[in-house]
């Protein structure tokens, strides 16, 4: 039997097309968040709310979009050696993308956490109070956010088969990650 091999595995996906399919997101998110609350609350009470909201949207949306990155980076940055050294904030300009890279490979089962992290905080959370409570500007918010973090359900999806305890590097130009593959080499068949 031969020595096993470490094998270097990229899950990426370029900013335009990750953009493309978090745009199409939007579908399904507008469904599955805004159709419990017209159910409960009716489409009226939502559109107050969403009135109101619109006051509200830049300032909401930019102080959002920091958070988002932040919640990423303090994530990892708990899981990681070197802490909030190991994480890297940036614009990518040409595609309208802020992002948040962690420099140091993590445990898939952090790495996912702090890929989901915003989703949760921003998207999710505040879609289910909105729901529950009835506030219309809460659920735009929440489905704003769960829209944002496209791109990490993107990732998400991506990571859904590998095993927790692989470690991941997170790709420092395109969105993705490297895996570190053990590969057996007396059953390889090339």
């Amino acid at each position: 039997m031969e020595k096993e091999n470490k094998e270097i595995i990229e899950y990426t996906m370029g900013l335009g097309k990750a953009n493309l399919i978090a745009l199409l997101l939007m579908v399904p998110i507008l469904i599955i968040l805004l159709t419990p609350f017209i159910l409960v609350w009716s489409y009226e009470s939502f559109e107050v709310s969403r009135k109101v909201f619109i006051t509200y949207l830049i300032p909401l949306i930019l102080i959002g979009i920091f958070v988002h990155e932040l919640l990423h980076g303090i994530s990892w940055a708990f899981y990681s050696s070197q802490g909030m050294k190991s994480i890297k904030f940036g614009f990518k300009w040409k595609f309208l993308t802020p992002y948040c890279h962690c420099k140091e490979s993590l445990k898939l089962q952090h790495y996912r956490i702090g890929v989901a992290m915003p989703l949760l905080i921003l998207g999710i959370l505040p879609s289910i109070i909105a729901i529950a409570i009835g506030n219309g500007s809460l659920l735009i918010f929440g489905i704003i956010f769960s829209w944002a973090a496209g791109g990490d359900i993107i990732a998400l999806f991506m990571l859904r088969k590998l095993d927790n305890e692989i470690y991941v590097s997170d790709h420092p130009e395109k969105m993705g990650f490297y895996i570190n593959s053990e590969v057996d080499l007396s059953t390889d068949t090339k």
